[in-house]
């Protein structure tokens, strides 16, 4: 393929993660991806065959910005509590450099789990094995109650992502200006998610 041939296969790709994210499957017509790169539906289709085809693409690589090193992240060797601390911060960071793309992964799956939960489950294999044997170590020391990975790593998700994706109501209840919000949102939730989650813990 030639140099040109890439770059407008990855401006397709661009311009239909923004429509995407924007207005969701049903939303996004492929009319208005062509038209804003200045190329016709059947370029769109001699890349991807359906608008199905294309979302599924945009959508796989929305799932890696978010989740692609948290097996990295479970793997380290450190002291479980610095690992908690480093999956927060993980979490954190993700949410806040791409909030977006975060709610899309969640909204989308949410409304279409029959056709989007195995792509994700494709995309997503986390290996807790050695985690989880860290976390009954601790727990049989007394170093920490005794807790499921399943049910850590939810509330860890949870604080870090519910935030974002609640954004616009939490806008509303606490009078929150949206660009005050958004910026260094994992420096302000961090301690307070790490707190919480050791308080836990530790109870």
């Amino acid at each position: 393929m030639s140099g040109k041939g890439k770059d407008t296969r990855q401006e397709i790709i661009e311009a239909a993660r923004n429509e995407f994210l924007t207005h969701g499957f049903e939303g996004t017509r492929l009319h208005n991806i062509a038209d804003h790169i200045g190329v016709t539906k059947a370029m769109i289709h001699y890349y991807f065959n359906t608008k199905k085809e294309l979302f599924e693409h945009v959508y796989k690589q929305s799932v890696e910005v978010i989740f692609d090193d948290l097996n990295e992240v479970l793997s380290k060797d450190v002291p479980l509590f610095k690992k908690i601390e480093l999956l927060i911060e993980n979490s954190l960071q993700k949410a806040d450099q791409s909030p977006r793309v975060l709610a899309f992964v969640i909204t989308e799956i949410s409304r279409k789990p029959d056709w989007l939960q195995p792509i994700f489950e494709e995309q997503v294999v986390l290996q807790v094995g050695a985690f989880e044997d860290e976390i009954n170590g601790a727990a049989a020391n007394y170093e920490i109650a005794s807790v499921s990975v399943q049910d850590l790593l939810l509330n860890i998700f949870s604080l870090c992502y519910y935030p974002v994706v609640a954004g616009p109501i939490h806008q509303s209840l606490f009078s929150i200006d949206d660009s005050s919000s958004e910026k260094g949102f994992s420096e302000k939730r961090k301690g307070v998610v790490l707190d919480t989650i050791l308080n836990w813990l530790t109870a």
